[in-house]
């Protein structure tokens, strides 16, 4: 029955059936979705790949299976795969060499590869991130001019901190063919200008597609070269792009954005409140503390003062003249009431039978008053007591000289030791900027300012050059006693 025909067998058949699909085929992309995933303890996966109108069966062998994108029932996948039949079954088959994700499977796998990239390069480490400055004065923000981002900025800036308004508006498309390179450009122009403290880079949520301008490589790297602290609030709060991992800070939102660079208005203006309250309270008691110092030092200055040591001498010298003058008086007034004592004895004893020896005894005392005269021992006490006033007078105003001149010379030498006194004579004082005085070079002022003060005027100075004194070096100092 066979003779003159060829006949082939069914493993014959598939075998050069599946010659013929390699040959005439070759290697080929193929788009689709997984169903009836299998993986086998050999490693080997085998699973179906359809759409809406047929379905094919795939083969990823172990050694390729490790290379491929994750992927699981459900996912739509591109396999670059090479069609044939399996010869023991005669049944159709793709052999996959290489398995990615389609559509939205793809775009998180070319994520995935360079959020790793990225990471092991370091992009995303906090050692090179910028610090926020403390307070903003002046807010950048790179977003589209058209969106709802730029006014839901504005209004939580206007409710939190109004002194960052108007922000500088980078204007830039977001989404679409032209986003990245706007968005490079832009933040490489607030970088060249240097006229924002902090720059947000913002824009609404969307899906993975509308969102990826911000997952490209060359937008990243232009984060990262930014000198202006960059803070990123893109999407939801769900949503995460490659800008956010390399940005200084991440925000959720753009209103997250706007709230993390703006200081709460309110928290600031009791700070300043409690502030000014304290710095009352320091300066009042400071007061009080100079006031006290000021009329301590008064007081000594009263009781040290040569003036009121003078004054003492004078009340002296009055307290002298007054016990002088009353001395004198007493010494008159008892020698005048012994006169009158002696009369009164001789009117006593003035007998008729001796009257005759009183009277001459009285003539006698008479003479001899008359040669004693008491008027004129009065002028001789007189003039003894008038010398010693003179006397009085002149020691007094020796001395009040002698004290002058010992207080014009402690004056002098009050004056000399002056700051004003050393002033006039060529020195001067060094302050820092916080004014206070430097005596001693350190090393440490080199470069800072410094004031020199002089007998009239100031000088302003800087530090070229600090040459401490040598251990030892300096004359010790005379023991005063």
């Amino acid at each position: 029955m066979t003779e003159g025909r060829s006949v082939l067998g069914v493993g014959e058949l598939n075998q050069r059936a599946d010659e013929l699909l390699r040959a005439g085929l070759g290697a080929l992309w193929v788009e689709g979705e997984v169903s009836n995933l299998r993986q086998y303890a050999s490693g080997h996966r085998y699973f179906a790949l359809k759409d809406d109108n047929a379905s094919v069966s795939c083969t990823l062998f172990r050694g390729r299976a490790g290379k491929a994108a994750a992927f699981a029932d459900g996912d739509r996948v591109l396999v670059f795969a090479r069609p044939g039949v399996y010869v023991a079954r005669g049944q159709f088959q793709l052999v996959v060499e290489r398995l990615e994700s389609a559509g939205e499977g793809r775009l998180l796998a070319e994520f995935q590869r360079l959020k790793a990239r990225l990471l092991a390069e370091g992009l995303f480490e906090a050692e090179r991130k910028l610090p926020l400055p403390p307070l903003v004065h002046r807010l950048g923000v790179v977003t589209s001019a058209q969106g709802d981002v730029r006014h839901d900025i504005a209004r939580t800036l206007a409710r939190r901190f109004p002194l960052l308004l108007p922000f500088r508006l980078y204007p830039v498309a977001v989404q679409g063919a032209g986003a990245v390179p706007q968005l490079i450009a832009a933040l490489e122009q607030a970088g060249r200008e240097a006229a924002v403290d902090v720059l947000i880079l913002a824009r609404g949520g969307g899906a993975l597609e509308d969102l990826w301008a911000f997952n490209e490589e060359a937008v990243a790297r232009a984060i990262a070269a930014c000198p202006i602290p960059v803070v990123t609030g893109i999407g939801h709060e769900t949503d995460t792009t490659i800008a956010d991992f390399v940005a200084d800070l991440r925000a959720s939102t753009p209103t997250a954005a706007a709230e993390a660079v703006s200081p709460d208005g309110t928290v600031l203006r009791r700070q300043l409140r409690d502030a000014a309250a304290r710095l009352g309270q320091a300066a009042a008691a400071s007061l009080r503390q100079r006031r006290q110092r000021v009329d301590q030092g008064r007081a000594r200055l009263l009781r040290l003062h040569p003036g009121r040591r003078v004054e003492q001498h004078l009340l002296r010298i009055d307290e002298l003249r007054t016990r002088l003058i009353r001395g004198a008086c007493a010494g008159r007034e008892k020698k005048l009431y012994r006169l009158r004592q002696l009369a009164l004895r001789l009117k006593v004893h003035d007998p008729a039978r001796r009257l005759e020896t009183l009277q001459s005894r009285l003539r006698q005392q008479q003479h001899r008053l008359w040669l004693a005269r008491p008027a004129r021992q009065l002028v001789r006490q007189r003039d003894l007591l008038e010398g010693l006033q003179g006397r009085l007078l002149r020691g007094v105003r020796d001395r009040l000289r002698r004290d002058e001149a010992r207080f014009q010379a402690t004056s002098g030498r009050l004056r000399a030791l002056s700051p004003e006194g050393v002033l006039e004579r060529g020195y001067s004082i060094l302050l820092t900027a916080d004014q206070r005085v430097v005596r001693e070079a350190d090393p440490a002022l080199i470069g800072a300012q410094l004031q020199a003060r002089l007998a009239r005027g100031a000088l302003e100075l800087e530090v070229l050059d600090a040459r401490p004194a040598k251990k030892g070096s300096g004359r010790k100092r005379k023991k005063r006693g």
